[in-house]
């Protein structure tokens, strides 16, 4: 078909042409093909985000938590000032009923904006009273009173429990529940341990999984593990400043002297250097964890199956342990099905079994050393203790705990 333009001129009429079903397809292919690109680099940046917050609250954190400790153990008293006639200066650490460090001291304080905790105002609350941990609430228990932590509404303690600081007093550090808490109490009491309870103590930090000390007294060479009766002694890691507390283990302290050392105050000693070690995490479920796949035994080595590795190091190193449940696992290498066993029961843990769906977490490990300046050694022998002990006459101090 001819259409006329002009007088005496033809030419072919144009038809519009549209898209063909394959060319169509093959557009839909190449926009699918570069969305998908952008979904991945999109959740790339999102997971380097998530990553990079996880890191950020992690070390400060531990920043954070050994700021806090370092300070109090700068300041540790070593011995009372001229003309106090009793004994309150102190260095304890020893182990709870789980096997977990914890450590009690006495410091010195300026006047200032911090209080300690002193049960004046008439409600503080006896131990036989507290509840446990994992302890119910039963019927019995809140019959009589017994005030439970758990609730949001409890404090157990009044305005009139708080003094001013000023002087001297006792400091204590534990790690309850995954959480890292500090006492502080004053006038400094005689018996500490029992002091040492969430309810009447402060949260310094949660998604502590794990803390210990490790104490450089005037033998240590260095802070490696040694082997029993090596010839070079490596770090304590129970400490008496006492030298007289009979309770294991303290009573396998390595310059334990016995209850005699009690009375003499002029033996006190007290470590040159803590090292602390915190291993802290991001809170649930926000931090980097796992699940076994299936059921662990408490004699299980070799592998544990988990649902994925990601994000865990690979193994070999300060952070290569696994926290299931209650225990400590090191792990000498992982696959993306899970984790070769290296070591059960680690960190002071037992080993125990786990069932399938058990989260697992990691942490990440921070230290510091900490040096206490008017640090005390004993050189004299124990002949020289005897003698001199026969020779003056000591007044005598209750035990300690």
């Amino acid at each position: 078909m001819y259409r006329r333009r002009h007088a005496g001129e033809y030419r072919p009429a144009v038809r519009a042409r549209g898209l063909t079903l394959v060319e169509v397809m093959v557009t839909m292919v190449i926009f699918i093909i570069l969305a998908g690109f952008a979904v991945m680099a999109v959740k790339e940046v999102v997971t380097q985000w998530q990553l990079g917050e996880r890191r950020r609250v992690v070390y400060e954190k531990g920043a954070g938590v050994l700021d806090r400790i370092a300070s109090d153990i700068r300041l540790t008293l070593t011995q009372e000032p001229i003309g106090v006639t009793e004994q309150k200066a102190r260095f304890i650490s020893d182990l709870d009923a789980n096997g977990q460090q914890r450590l009690m001291f006495v410091r010195s304080f300026e006047a200032g904006p911090e209080r300690a905790i002193t049960f004046n105002a008439g409600d503080g609350i006896p131990n036989d009273l507290m509840f446990k941990a994992g302890e119910s609430a039963t019927t019995e228990k809140l019959a009589v009173g017994k005030p439970n932590p758990d609730t949001d509404d409890y404090t157990g303690m009044k305005v009139g429990d708080f003094k001013p600081l000023g002087g001297m007093a006792m400091i204590g550090y534990f790690v309850d529940k995954q959480s890292l808490y500090r006492a502080i109490r004053a006038p400094v009491p005689q018996a500490l341990s029992p002091l040492l309870n969430p309810a009447g103590s402060q949260l310094v930090a949660t998604d502590v999984l794990f803390a210990s000390f490790e104490y450089w007294g005037q033998d240590t060479t260095t802070w490696e593990e040694q082997p029993p009766k090596s010839k070079t002694p490596g770090p304590e890691r129970i400490w008496d400043s006492t030298r007289s507390i009979s309770a294991k283990p303290l009573s396998t302290f390595r310059y334990a002297r016995g209850e005699d050392s009690a009375m003499d105050f002029e033996d006190d000693i007290f470590p040159e250097k803590v090292r602390i070690t915190v291993v802290v995490d991001s809170p649930m479920p926000r931090c980097t964890f796992t699940k076994l796949s299936e059921d662990l035994a408490d004699n299980a080595t070799g592998f544990v199956e988990a649902d994925k590795t990601r994000g865990f190091s690979d193994g070999g190193d300060e952070n290569s342990y696994l926290l299931i449940d209650n225990e400590w696992i090191r792990f000498k290498n992982k696959s993306a099905e899970g984790f070769y066993i290296d070591k059960r029961g680690q960190r002071g843990t037992r080993p125990s079994a786990h069932a399938a769906g058990a989260i697992v977490r990691q942490g990440r490990v921070f230290r510091r050393v900490v040096y206490i300046p008017n640090w005390r050694e004993d050189l004299t022998t124990d002949d020289e203790f005897r003698l001199r002990k026969e020779a003056q006459s000591i007044k005598p101090r209750k035990p300690l705990k």
